[in-house]
Parts: structure tokens; C-alpha cells; sequence
């Protein structure tokens, strides 16, 4: 079974042995209007697929992936090398960090910018070519990044921080450093459709939260720290590239639109269709209404909805619902 090829918010994929039993093998048309990360897509069979998301991001990823030109895939093993090129950049650095931390001990730094000064003369050794093989954007832009990263490091430290913990400390900022400058290239105007889609896929892994954090339109997550330092974005790479996936997402529809657009097609309308409903909690009351209705009078299709157990639509379902699955505090409604 294939594995997601990127971290998002809502993933069933732990779910599966539950949820993937459930649905039906003799499916023509399988329609996921909540497509995210794609887990029960994935797993599902069908003679073909229409998946759908309202975040243009998230589709744009999805297309990217489903043409997979070299760019791409030379783009994503890229951003793996520049991760696992980081131990050795931080090694060549490691011993002159260490040291402004005894500095730190010793009162050196008398003001502000002396300790400013000393981080440059230290971070700046490492070279952007030895992380990176591809100029994104000017190099000082990350340098200047790893100056912030490591100040904020310093600044956690005092005179009780052992040498064994300023150097976790000072190897999560590194990284902190690499992931922020590339959350920079992905918010440039200029930065291209299948460049923000492979970096996507390596920032979602090691985001703070496993959801999309947007400011005034911008994509700004937050490092996850010193849990993500040795994260590897290789089994989202063997996925996105996989021949199975291309395999299926030739016979996939992917569209950038709400529910009720993906719902007005005739697919999702017809009796060999299946209609996947992993109902996001932020789908208000009167949307959840109009979904009920529509799976009770609007369509001929099969559906599994997967919801809070208390949630308006078990009510509305019920009478209609021929079997129910509990799911935690959730429960999966089918109509077969």
C-alpha cells in the first residue's frame, strides 16, 4: 500500500485498517472532495478518480505530481541532500558555536552587537554551495537567517546549558535556519508551480504542526524543532515518484473547488460512484446540512461520511444510513 507523499493536516493513513475494508471494490468512479493528503485515495480501487481540495496550494502539489517531470523529482532529491548536508556543514561550525557558549559564561560579550559580530564570523564559514546545489535565491539570504537562528539558539543558553544540550540547541537552529530560509523562496512571487510543490512536500515534514499556517497569504510554518533534526523526506520522495501512483493519477481528476462544485458533477451523481466524506470540522452548520440532504435525496451514488459521532449529519442521515462504524470519537455512515 502506498504511503502519503506529504504531510497534512486530517490524514486517515492510521486509520486505514478500519476505514479501507469499508469501502466497496467494484467502484467506477471514486470522488473525494476532501482529498488533503490523499491516505484513503490511495488505498482505495477504482476504475477512476475525481479528488478535489479548496486549497489551491495543496492541488497545485497534487498536479505537480501527477506530471512528475524531471524538475520536480530532481528538485525533491535536491531538498533531501541539503538536509542530510547540514551534519557536516554543522560539524565544520560545531567546535566555534561551543565556544561562544563558554563565551557566554565568561561575561566576553559586553553588549549586543559583540555577540552579533562573533555569531557572523562563525556562520558565515559555511558555505551556501555546501548545502545547497541550486541558487534560489541570494545567498545572503541565508546566511542572514542562520545569523537570526543561532542568536536565538545563544540566547537560550546560560550558565547551567551543558555542552551536550548547547549542541542539540545549536544543530536545531542550523536546521531551523535551512527550513525558514525555504519557507522564504516558497512566498517569492517568482518562485514557480513545480518548485513551491517540492517544497511543500519537505516543509510540511518538518512543520511545526501538521496543517497549512497562512499570513496575509503567505505560507508560514514553524520549524518543529529538535524531534524534526533527523526526519527524512525519502518515503515521500519513493511515493511521489512511484510508478503505482503515476498509474493511478492517469485516470484522476483533480479540481481546486468546494464540495458542493465537486458535488455538481455528474459523477458524483451516478450509481457505480463512490462518494468519499471525511467532513472537515470547520464545515459549518448549514453546509453540513446541505450535504446531508444532498446524500439523501441529490444522488444515486454509494458514500461512506466519516464524522463526530454527536454531528448534526447522524441526525439528518439517520433513516438512511444502512451501517455505521465507531472511529474514536467519530463514526463512519455508509448507505450500503
Amino acid at each position: 500500500m502506498m504511503t502519503t507523499f506529504i504531510n497534512w493536516a486530517g490524514s486517515r493513513k492510521n486509520d486505514l485498517s478500519v476505514i479501507g475494508p469499508l469501502i466497496p471494490k467494484d467502484i467506477e468512479t471514486f470522488v473525494d472532495p476532501f482529498v488533503g493528503d490523499g491516505a484513503c485515495y490511495l488505498a482505495a480501487q477504482a476504475h477512476n478518480y475525481a479528488v478535489a481540495d479548496r486549497n489551491q496550494d495543496l492541488i497545485d502539489c497534487w498536479r505537480t505530481v501527477q506530471i512528475s517531470g524531471p524538475r520536480f523529482r530532481t528538485l525533491l532529491k535536491s531538498l533531501r541532500e541539503t538536509w542530510n548536508s547540514c551534519d557536516s556543514a554543522f560539524e565544520s561550525i560545531k567546535s566555534g558555536l561551543l565556544g561562544l557558549r563558554h563565551s557566554v559564561d565568561s561575561g566576553l560579550f559586553a553588549d549586543y552587537p559583540s555577540k552579533v559580530n562573533a555569531i557572523k564570523r562563525i556562520v558565515d564559514k559555511v558555505s551556501y554551495k555546501d548545502l545547497f546545489d541550486t541558487a534560489f535565491t541570494e545567498p545572503l539570504e541565508f546566511h542572514m537567517e542562520l545569523r537570526h537562528q543561532t542568536l536565538i539558539a545563544l540566547e537560550q543558553m546560560n550558565a547551567d546549558t551543558d555542552e551536550e544540550l548547547a549542541e542539540v540547541l545549536f544543530f536545531t537552529a542550523f536546521k531551523a535556519a535551512v527550513f525558514q530560509y525555504l519557507v522564504e523562496v516558497y512566498n517569492k512571487p517568482e518562485s514557480k508551480n513545480t518548485l513551491r510543490s517540492a517544497l511543500l512536500i519537505f516543509l510540511m515534514e518538518y512543520a511545526r504542526a501538521d496543517k497549512f499556517v497562512q499570513d496575509a497569504g503567505q505560507f508560514r510554518p514553524e520549524y518543529s524543532g529538535r524531534r524534526a533534526n533527523n526526519h527524512s523526506i525519502i518515503e515521500r520522495m519513493m511515493t511521489a515518484e512511484a510508478e503505482s501512483l503515476a498509474d493511478k493519477m492517469a485516470v484522476t481528476r483533480t479540481y481546486c473547488q468546494d464540495i458542493f462544485r465537486s458535488l455538481g458533477f455528474p459523477f458524483a451523481k451516478a450509481s457505480d460512484s463512490f462518494l468519499f466524506l471525511d467532513v472537515p470540522k470547520e464545515l459549518k452548520e448549514a453546509s453540513r446540512k446541505r450535504l446531508a440532504e444532498f446524500l439523501k435525496r441529490g444522488t444515486e451514488s454509494r458514500w461512506m461520511v466519516i464524522c463526530p459521532a454527536e454531528d448534526i449529519l447522524t441526525v439528518i442521515l439517520d433513516g438512511t444510513v444502512k451501517n455505521s462504524v465507531p472511529l474514536g470519537k467519530e463514526v463512519v455512515l455508509m448507505n450500503y
